[in-house]
């Protein structure tokens, strides 16, 4: 049994193993899979005991023998090839040549301490020369040999003649005549032809010792191992299965741990925004309070492992456009009977982040493709301004992609003065790496289509983006690294989407269309939300006519000298006498009514109260889950998951539903 106990490695100062634990039995088949420098080959490493772990424990059955093979090719020269594959047996050399010395000394001395001595020892020696199948060695070897692709006249040439892929080749050789107990292969396959791949397949299904493997060839994989350990922010998950089987329930785990993520972040997101809103309300204070104390209780869930960032998007460089890039004076459109704008004038300034947002079908595509000049005005004029290029981004701008292309050679179509390992470099931001670069387009899934398609915007040299629903086909991953990118972007960006975290983490400005006008509400989306909260009390207390704080890009309609008609200001001076019945009361009336408002008043606190322990007790509860959850093997210990995420869940929408009830509980008090 090949244990792993607590261990720790730091890397600069990061921990690539973290308190790690873990173990395989002798004849172990184990895929480890993780992303680049999450550390599988450190683990490797330490395991073949080339250099230790900072903390923790790596132990093994005594006499067992350790066979790493790692992906730096190997110097060699000065021997063929057949005597350095042999090289590997030094060891058993060592011994062998002990067992001359053992027998000259049994034919010195027939009796006596040192004949029983040497008698004794040769004994084990040719015992250990028998377990590694010594007086074999040359015929497995050249077998090992001829399966790896080498030929009869290859045997006897000098190893340093060779590539560094044929020295891997024969180092892998040399690790295979070894038949050590246990054998770490890094990247076995990557110099290898289907021939020699698929001998090494059947080699090592046959092979009696533990085998811990690395390698992005996912049917060697399945072919090799019959577990998979995922190595992730320093820390092991195992799966009882091959990497197929990981694929399936890692993807269930993943979708079931970021459904958990983004609801906790969507209610933290909330809570913040609430604190925020209502911070300087002395009536709100308690809420306030209560809500923060609440966000400073909640045991922060992680995203889950696997997703951390690819390489940033570099987008390249691009000439500074005009201060004024795009301009829409009295723009009129129309289908068919259908007026979609009427008369909307909009100015976008250099270096704006602008959401546009609105109810589907208000026109937010359509305004969309009006500034990026594919849709044609019925009325009006688009204006671009001195050296502005413009970036449009569809959904459907996949299908507009050459199938027979390569996905390097397509993007490479659109990246002008970009070098190869910039092309690479997008790519790899957009989840294509290695050898996925070579894909036919046509094999690509939909999603994989539309991350393509985006990163040909991104890669011409446009200093004006214009985005619709570009994250729709974009996991989590993909998503972080092109809000880090659109947020270094030098230029200018108006984006259509549904992503409240994008829309919260870009956007300095929102344009809300809809009832063929568009509206300009300076801040992010939450900051719009809490605006039109904000208009919408005004309407519900009787000043809804009062105007907005806010900036109409279709020009309302005005009174004299610009100001607000007067329907604006029916209700905007004096204040209400106050009547009971339609006249004032006498002072028994008066004291009644008061009485009635303290037991009003009463019974307000009493249900302030009943709710507030009702939020209290549920938000603990849901802590609890929380806390659990965030274990990073939770969803292996607990076979009831699914039944305690529901329930966390449902925990939230009742945390919420109770804070909604509270609100409005406190604002009809309030009014009274």
């Amino acid at each position: 049994m090949l244990t792993l106990d607590k261990v720790t490695k730091y890397y600069g100062g990061r921990a690539v193993l973290d308190g790690a634990s873990w173990a395989m039995p002798d004849d172990g088949r184990v895929g480890l899979v993780g992303l680049n420098g999450a550390g599988k080959s450190t683990l490797l490493r330490m395991i073949a005991e080339l250099f230790p772990p900072d903390s923790g424990r790596i132990s093994r059955p005594q006499r067992t023998r350790v066979g790493y093979l790692h992906q730096d090719s190997p110097e060699m020269g000065g021997r063929s090839v057949i005597e350095e594959t042999l090289s590997a047996l030094a060891e058993a050399r060592a011994i062998d040549r002990r067992r001359l010395e053992l027998e000259e000394i049994l034919a010195r001395e027939h009796s006596g301490p040192n004949h029983d001595a040497a008698l004794t020892e040769l004994g084990d020696v040719l015992s250990e020369l028998e377990r590694q199948d010594f007086y074999s060695a040359e015929s497995r070897a050249t077998a090992v040999l001829f399966g790896l692709g080498f030929r009869e006249a290859d045997l006897e040439r000098d190893a340093a003649e060779f590539s560094g892929g044929v020295r891997m080749r024969i180092a892998l050789a040399k690790l295979l005549l070894r038949r050590p107990e246990f054998m770490m292969l890094d990247e076995p396959t990557n110099h290898l032809d289907i021939e020699a791949r698929n001998w090494l397949e059947e080699y090592l299904e046959e092979y009696a010792g533990g085998i811990i493997l690395v390698s992005h060839d996912h049917y060697f994989l399945d072919r090799v191992t019959r577990k998979t350990v995922e190595v992730a922010r320093g820390a092991l998950v195992e799966y009882n299965g091959n990497y197929s089987y990981y694929l399936v329930e890692r993807e269930r785990r993943v979708e079931q741990e970021l459904a958990a993520y983004e609801k906790q972040r969507a209610e933290i997101e909330h809570m913040e925004a609430f604190v925020s809103r209502f911070r300087y309300q002395a009536s709100k204070a308690r809420l306030v309070q209560s809500r923060i104390k609440q966000l400073e209780k909640i045991e922060r869930l992680a995203p889950p492992a696997g997703l951390e960032q690819p390489p940033a998007i570099a987008f390249p460089e691009c000439e500074r456009g005009a201060r004024r890039v795009l301009e829409l004076r009295d723009a009129v459109k129309r289908y068919g009977e259908l007026t979609v704008y009427s008369g909307v004038s909009l100015e976008i300034e250099r270096g704006a982040r602008i959401a546009l947002v609105g109810p589907n079908g208000a026109g937010k595509s359509t305004m969309i493709r009006i500034l990026a000049g594919i849709e044609p005005l019925d009325g009006g004029e688009r204006t671009v301004g001195e050296r502005v290029t413009v970036g449009y981004f569809a959904q459907n701008l996949s299908e507009s992609l050459d199938y027979e292309r390569t996905i390097f050679a397509e993007l490479s179509r659109e990246a002008e003065g970009m070098t190869t390992g910039e092309i690479r470099g997008l790519l790899g931001a957009m989840l294509f790496s290695g050898d996925d670069v070579n894909k036919r387009v046509g094999v690509l899934s939909g999603g994989e289509r539309a991350r393509l398609a985006l990163a040909k915007v991104i890669a011409r040299r446009n200093n004006c983006l214009l985005l619709d629903e570009p994250t729709n086909n974009l996991d989590i991953v993909a998503k972080e690294t092109l809000l880090e990118a659109l947020r270094r972007f030098p230029g200018t960006v108006v984006i259509v989407s549904h992503d409240r975290h994008i829309l919260n983490q870009l956007v300095t400005q929102v344009v809300e269309v809809g009832h063929g006008h568009a509206i300009r509400y300076l801040g992010n989306y939450d900051d719009y939300l809490v605006k039109k909260a904000a208009e919408a009390s005004r309407a519900a207390s009787g000043n809804a006519a009062v105007a907005p704080a806010t900036t109409e890009m279709a020009a309302p309609p005005t009174g004299r000298n610009g100001a607000a008609p007067a329907a604006a200001e029916a209700n905007g001076g004096g204040a209400a006498e106050v009547k009971h019945n339609g006249k004032s009361g006498p002072n028994g009336a008066a004291r009644a009514v008061d009485r009635e408002a303290d037991r009003r008043r009463s019974r307000n606190a009493r249900r302030r109260a009943d709710l507030e322990a009702k939020i209290a007790a549920t938000e603990a509860e849901r802590a609890g889950l929380a806390a659990e959850m965030n274990d990073p093997n939770f969803y292996l210990k607990r076979a009831d998951a699914d039944r305690l995420i529901a329930r966390y869940e449902s925990l939230g929408k009742e945390i919420e539903r109770l804070y909604e009830e509270l609100m409005g509980f406190e604002a009809a008090a309030d009014a009274v």
